[in-house]
């Protein structure tokens, strides 16, 4: 048994048996939507094959996704406000919106990731090790970090963010604080897993964001960061990231990253999400529901700052969106985004 005493982050000991083999508790991890079986995980991962007979406002598909709103706490938060939309102001990198439209996208972006993983939170073999903190990096609306925390009442979860969107009635074990995930790291403690979803346009050092989560994990502590190098829509979307500093494709270097950084036993899965309900099967073709209808409602909060801070007029850029929208809807178009889930361990004698 390894010694389960914690490593605080201001007065760090080896512990005497660190290299000990991790405890493998069972009831870890046993929940349901946790321990989804390995069989329907296989089913979201193979090939997709266009349905040719299903048309695209099928009934079967069910009606429109329920708009959710939180509850916010602004006191003392400066907001701004551009082209109609509201902004946190702490960090001028960060462009995307925080508003109620973005909360409503990023809730339904929350489904799609339970639909695409077959309901699992994470990937990661928690099971392999005691858990009893987890941080969530960019946490939004919180839904990640609320639902890990009902589900394991035994972990203290922590959700950070730059904006105070969350809910303010969460599980006793659930926290939520503004912190900015591209500045120095300041907790008081070690976590034993650290999770991020979704933040490819809001980093720009990755290098940094993973060697401080490998400083701040314990021994044996897990790191799995799902994202996608295709949350763009098009080649110019990614060059004027690029100007920002921003790589819009680093999911794809996820894996080498983690790996450089000392970290082992690095596993990586890219899962095809169908953009439209195009795909055989009614699992698919909700999915591609759900990821098109993301994609469409939150293609003007993404890129249209970007393309203004770019040089393009205001005309111009709505006139390439609405382009863009119309080819989204196409049903003649198959298009498909890889989600890339990619986790790695801290080693225990480190």
């Amino acid at each position: 048994m390894i010694d389960n005493t914690r490593m605080d982050v201001d007065y760090v000991k080896e512990a005497d048996n660190a290299a000990a083999a991790p405890p493998q508790p069972e009831a870890f991890g046993a929940g349901p939507t946790a321990a989804a079986p390995q069989q329907e995980q296989q089913d979201i991962i193979d090939n997709l094959e266009v349905d040719l007979i299903r048309a695209d406002d099928d009934s079967a598909l069910g009606s429109d996704v329920s708009s959710i709103t939180t509850s916010m706490r602004t006191a003392d938060i400066e907001f701004r406000y551009e082209h109609g939309r509201r902004y946190q102001a702490s960090n001028a990198m960060y462009h995307l919106p925080n508003d109620i439209q973005e909360m409503d996208r990023l809730e339904l972006q929350h489904l799609i990731w339970l639909e695409l993983t077959g309901g699992r939170l994470y990937l990661a073999p928690l099971d392999q090790i005691s858990v009893t903190h987890a941080l969530d990096l960019g946490t939004g609306t919180g839904n990640w970090a609320i639902e890990f925390a009902s589900q394991h009442p035994q972990v203290k979860v922590l959700g950070t963010d730059l904006s105070p969107i969350q809910p303010e009635y969460v599980p006793a074990n659930c926290d939520f604080v503004i912190d900015d995930a591209t500045q120095e790291w300041s907790f008081h403690e070690r976590f034993d897993y650290i999770h991020s979803r979704a933040l490819s346009m809001g980093i720009a050092d990755w290098d940094k964001f993973v060697d401080q989560a490998y400083n701040y994990l314990q021994p044996g502590g897990f790191l799995e960061l799902q994202g996608s190098a295709l949350w763009t829509w098009g080649r110019k979307v990614q060059a004027v990231c690029g100007t920002l500093g921003i790589d819009a494709a680093a999911a794809q270097k996820h894996g080498d990253r983690l790996r450089q950084r000392g970290f082992q036993e690095v596993n990586a899965q890219c899962l095809p999400c169908p953009l439209g309900p195009w795909a055989k099967g009614q699992r698919q073709k909700r999915l591609g529901w759900m990821a098109r209808k993301d994609l469409y409602e939150g293609i003007d909060a993404i890129s249209k700052k970007l393309f203004l801070m770019a040089g393009d007029s205001e005309e111009e850029v709505d006139a390439f969106l609405a382009r863009c929208k119309e080819e989204l809807l196409d049903p003649t178009i198959h298009a498909c985004m890889p989600l890339d889930i990619i986790w790695g361990q801290r080693p225990f004698n480190q």
